[in-house]
């Protein structure tokens, strides 16, 4: 990624830099992170300042925020690592898109502990909660929610 040095300009004049953190001020993902048109497309402001500052990303790679501050972009803030290494950060931290947070959730954590330790057929609770069975399936195998209902195993 190349930037002119007037889009440089631009992109620092996006940053307030703090003791610590450098905080991206502009327009944000719903996930925080923050979003640079450059070449017209929008690019994710960590990446960018990332390349801005001589790096970059080994394939199958991303850049994960050491500082876990979504909107970072001090470069010593920055590192790269696997998409499996990331998620697992998210996880750590709690700010996983998984379970109630996701976008997608029908069920709550009670309803998913009941299905899980229901004696009912999978079609009846499939049709109680207004799922479908192998959403009750993967609930019941652990394959998903697995996190939840592990520790009732």
């Amino acid at each position: 990624m190349e930037l002119s040095d007037s889009d440089k300009e631009r992109f620092w004049g996006k940053v307030d830099k703090t003791e610590t953190c450098w905080l991206w001020t502009a327009g944000c993902s719903k996930e925080g992170r923050g979003q640079f048109r450059f070449n017209e497309k929008v690019q994710l402001a960590h990446r960018v300042s990332w390349f801005i500052a001589g790096h970059t990303i080994p394939d199958g790679h991303v850049i994960r925020h050491k500082c876990r501050a979504a909107n970072c972009v001090n470069p010593a803030h920055l590192e790269t690592g696997t998409r499996a290494q990331n998620n697992a950060d998210k996880i750590r931290d709690g700010t996983s898109a998984r379970g109630i947070k996701h976008h997608k959730c029908k069920l709550t954590e009670a309803q998913v502990l009941e299905i899980f330790a229901s004696d009912k057929t999978q079609r009846a609770i499939a049709d109680e909660y207004g799922i479908s069975r192998t959403n009750v399936s993967s609930i019941k195998h652990g394959n998903s929610w697995g996190w939840l209902t592990a520790q009732l195993k």
